[in-house]
């Protein structure tokens, strides 16, 4: 997943402007979030991702690098240098050679020699050991401030809380729990952080990736199309837990929907795609209907509006000149409507989600 708030934002300017260091000393000029290469602007954005493994990584299809969360509060500058190094020399194979599926042969290491960076940053996994500080003594601090947070006794409690929060901002580190503390244990007096997770992949846009837009849009996310040169995503956008439970859904419901039509097309001699997408809508629009008729019960219409006005907060926050998106338009087959109507007015979300739980994505 990938993170946005106040921190992670200056976060990203500081390393756009060491990306920006890096390839003027490759005597190239990065604006904004472009690069001049050889009469081509080719566009180039930053991301701040959580992931237990992966320190970094450059996506080629909508030329984006990611850096992990790690270094916001790790205090390691070069580390942080080699890394992006790392990934630059990706995006620099992906523009020269056209390469889309990134590898870490022999254009890639020719880039390391050219520049004279750090050989061992070329190789595809890196012994963190060798050049992680042994010690960090920011964290270390942050950690024994929110111990004490923990303290019965409240004066000592809301004093190491009010030190720990000075801290992580004087540090621009990032608002999450450090160890195993929750939101609630300290003074957040910034706005909560939004998360993005890519739910589904995808070369073409299909009539299902519309009808899950749609359906996702009721589960207090934003659901957002991301799209580059042969292929795109389909991303959702929203608090962490909003968020988690959105990828459930959309891998529940997907596999759901592809059994009900299975099912449908087998037993009513259904043919062809015009069918298939017809059921799909019909599905969609009657499953829609019910669960807004549900909501009504039990959620007021202020309450309602509050809420997407929060959802809104959350996706203007990432993409804050996002276009409406809009479902495609398909032929009809009355029967296969009249079946998906049927299919969508008694379907129900299963329970299942874990947040411990890893899906793989989904791709088509």
């Amino acid at each position: 997943m990938f993170i946005y708030n106040e921190n992670t934002q200056l976060f990203i300017k500081k390393v756009r402007l060491k990306a920006r260091d890096i390839f003027a000393g490759m005597g190239l000029e990065l604006k904004r979030s472009r690069l001049h290469y050889k009469g081509v602007m080719y566009p180039l954005s930053f991301v701040v991702n959580e992931s237990d493994k992966v320190l970094g990584f450059y996506d080629p299809l909508i030329y984006q690098i990611g850096i992990n969360k790690c270094f916001m509060t790790m205090n390691d500058e070069e580390l942080l240098e080699n890394v992006l190094k790392h990934e630059i020399a990706h995006f620099m194979v992906h523009v020269t050679c056209g390469i889309s599926e990134q590898a870490h042969g022999v254009e890639f290491r020719n880039i390391f020699k050219r520049y004279a960076w750090n050989q061992d940053f070329s190789k595809s996994q890196i012994n963190l050991a060798a050049y992680t500080k042994t010690s960090n003594q920011v964290t270390q601090k942050i950690q024994k401030l929110l111990e004490l947070a923990k303290s019965d006794n409240e004066f000592e409690a809301k004093l190491a809380a009010r030190k720990a929060n000075d801290l992580i901002a004087k540090h621009n580190l990032e608002k999450v729990r450090l160890t195993n503390f929750t939101r609630n244990e300290i003074d957040m007096r910034e706005l909560e952080d939004t998360y993005v997770k890519r739910v589904a992949s995808f070369k073409r846009r299909n009539l299902l990736h519309d009808c899950l837009y749609d359906i996702l849009k009721e589960f207090s996310v934003a659901p957002v199309f991301s799209s580059g040169r042969g292929g795109g995503y389909l991303e959702v956008i929203g608090a962490k837990e909003n968020v988690e439970a959105a990828h459930y859904i959309y891998d529940y419901t997907t596999q759901a929907m592809n059994g009900l039509w299975l099912q449908a097309k087998k037993s009513s001699n259904l043919k062809g795609v015009r069918a298939k997408n017809t059921y799909f809508k019909s599905f969609t629009k009657s499953f829609l209907q019910e669960l807004k008729k549900s909501q009504q019960q039990h959620i007021s219409s202020r309450e309602l509006v509050h809420l997407n006005g929060l959802t809104s907060a959350h996706r203007n926050r990432v993409y804050p000149r996002v276009s409406s998106q809009s479902s495609q338009s398909s032929s009809f087959d009355p029967k296969a409507w009249s079946l998906g109507n049927k299919a969508g007015k008694s379907f129900k979300i299963g329970k299942g989600i874990n947040g411990k739980a890893s899906t793989k994505l989904i791709t088509y």
